[in-house]
């Protein structure tokens, strides 16, 4: 059997750190739909997958 791989979550902030934005930016984002998130609490966790599919789309919306 394969071994459970555990992907990495960022919060808000972390997240707008690490991609040099608002936080602002990310929880638009989030409350539209475009960024898959959940919530942890009172936390906001945003999945590294999610993050990369968000990353994407939007490179692709500039590139149209």
């Amino acid at each position: 059997m394969g071994r459970a791989v555990i992907e990495p979550h960022y919060t808000t902030q972390e997240l707008a750190e690490l991609l040099a934005v608002n936080p602002e930016t990310i929880r638009r984002a989030a409350a539209s739909g475009e960024l898959r998130s959940v919530r942890v609490g009172r936390v906001r966790r945003y999945p590294l997958s999610a993050v990369e599919a968000w990353l994407s789309s939007r490179a692709e919306g500039r590139a149209a």
